[in-house]
């Protein structure tokens, strides 16, 4: 169970990443064809590593896939989306394997669009949750909400799909931090997402100049704290490079 709280909030988080090339993308720029990410995250001492990937499957259509592994198991997360002609992130599939202990479970989500219904399988059974326009899932609700982070928006709060209930996540900006990581200091945006009645606290830190990438989250929960760091990232080949330190 150590292992499952981890990563299960690693995927909540990191299915939200793209890493374009420092200042090349517009606020409403598609997504780049070849990225990859790689994270470190520890929970009570439970070193996790992970990998996400991003690529364009055709004009418009993308696969986002996500992989973590430690010695007790591993996750596998794919999810597949789209951009409507406003540039907002539409759903269409989404799967997740994952193997603990021994213990094998899989879960499938696929969008009925044409019905406004989420089609949900797992463990064999399938049911039926209505959605409504604008509904994402736990992975690509962070996706959009870099992209209104790109278009200055001043809301983020997006309908999601969670546990087969349709619920409501919303982050508000903490302020600006120059934050020390893996590949050196990085402007960041600091959010942290508003649960009001819960005993708990996500933050999370989005690299301005880097179209508001994921860089690091924390999460705090009944007294024990859970981070999660950036390692390294490239896009097209390039990667992701530190502030310029000016020295006089």
């Amino acid at each position: 169970m150590m292992f499952r709280t981890p990563i299960m909030l690693i995927m909540a988080s990191l299915l939200a990443l793209n890493i374009p090339i420092q200042g090349s993308a517009s606020p409403l720029a598609t997504y780049s064809a070849n990225y990859s990410a790689n994270y470190s995250a520890e929970f009570n001492g439970l070193k996790i590593k992970a990998t996400n990937r991003i690529e364009e499957l055709s004009p418009g259509q993308y696969r986002e896939t996500f992989a973590a592994r430690n010695i007790l198991g591993k996750i596998d997360e794919e999810a597949l989306f789209s951009l409507s002609e406003d540039h907002q992130i539409i759903p269409q599939q989404y799967s997740r394997k994952q193997s603990i202990m021994g213990v094998a479970r899989e879960e499938n989500q696929l969008f009925d669009w044409p019905n406004a219904l989420l089609r949900y399988t797992k463990k064999g059974q399938s049911s039926e949750i209505p959605i409504i326009v604008g509904t994402l899932d736990i992975t690509t609700h962070k996706l959009q909400l870099r992209r209104d982070l790109q278009a200055g928006a001043a809301i983020f709060s997006y309908p999601v799909i969670s546990r087969k209930k349709l619920k409501q996540y919303t982050y508000e900006i903490v302020g600006a931090e120059v934050l020390e990581t893996a590949r050196g200091q990085l402007n960041t945006v600091k959010m942290q997402r508003v649960t009001a009645g819960e005993k708990r606290q996500t933050t999370i830190w989005f690299a301005s100049d880097w179209d508001y990438m994921i860089v690091k989250l924390m999460r705090i929960e009944d007294g024990e704290s859970y981070f999660m760091d950036l390692i390294d990232g490239e896009i097209n080949n390039r990667p992701v490079v530190p502030l310029k330190i000016v020295t006089e």
